[in-house]
């Protein structure tokens, strides 16, 4: 993920907006002043709404991945959350801009609707990016023929089907052809990411436009265990465990911490990818 052309993108997404909205001019402000003051002004407070609501998002994002709290319902609830001081802050320094609104009350929908607009602009500007990156890297697609046989999504705790090789030929996971050159194997671990899988390597990771339960039948030829709802972990990639109380984590030997689901941590220790806690 490219985070300056994610930022440029939603740069440009915001005064999009604000030219959209200082076109319409609602809310009275049609007729007090003219289109580039209009935009201006609406762009200013957009932006005033961006930085509050953006670095919420962050949050909500990274809370979600620490506490395995469904992501969109997270940011979604947290986003309609930041409204409520987003319409105090707009009525205490921009009570004149919005005089026709009737004070909070009158502010607070718009301070839902622009929340929710800024949710949007960083949605459409994440798959914009994946989307540019999944054309930069432009992966060959593996040949499947029609009379393959194909394997079942693997269940939490359960490894996925591990081929037959010729003996001496060394076990390459398909999902190899989808990385670009610069990606240093092998695959440690997959990651959920919304409508994407981040791929764990020794050095860094790379983000594929998929979803978990598609790439991990492409791991087939590598041993590894689906560990958590939004993670899989190839054997080899296991340098060692952390307990704390009845969490279970798994430590990488890049250093990435794992968390292990704790519905599946007796499956685990029975296969032998955890040891038993004592």
């Amino acid at each position: 993920m490219n985070w300056a052309r994610r930022g440029l993108l939603e740069l440009w997404a915001m005064v999009m907006l604000a030219a959209v909205v200082g076109f319409l001019g609602p809310f009275g402000t049609y007729l007090e002043a003219d289109f580039p003051s209009r935009v201006w002004n609406w762009f200013a407070h957009l932006m005033g709404a961006y930085v509050l609501v953006r670095p919420t998002i962050w949050f909500l994002a990274v809370l979600s991945d620490a506490t395995a709290i469904p992501r969109g319902a997270l940011i979604c609830w947290g986003v309609l959350l930041a409204s409520f001081p987003l319409a105090l802050v707009w009525e205490w320094g921009a009570s004149l801009f919005f005089q026709a609104l009737g004070g909070f009350a009158g502010i607070l929908p718009f301070a839902i609707l622009s929340a929710v607009a800024i949710l949007a602009v960083v949605v459409a500007a994440k798959r914009i990016d994946g989307e540019l990156d999944h054309r930069k890297q432009a992966p060959v697609q593996p040949t499947v023929s029609e009379d393959r046989d194909v394997s079942p999504t693997p269940e939490i705790g359960s490894p996925p089907p591990v081929p037959a090789t010729e003996e001496g030929e060394e076990a390459r996971p398909r999902l190899l052809a989808r990385l670009g050159p610069a990606f240093e194997g092998p695959i440690l671990a997959l990651q959920s990411e919304d409508h994407y899988v981040r791929v764990h390597g020794v050095r860094g990771s790379e983000l594929l436009l998929m979803r978990l339960r598609d790439a991990i039948p492409e791991m087939a030829d590598c041993p590894g265990y689906q560990v958590h709802r939004g993670w899989w972990v190839a054997e080899s990639a296991v340098a060692g465990t952390e307990t704390n109380g009845r969490n279970r984590t798994i430590v990488l030997i890049n250093g990435e911490k794992v968390p292990v689901a704790r519905d599946s941590v007796a499956a685990l220790e029975r296969a032998g990818f955890l040891p038993t806690a004592r």
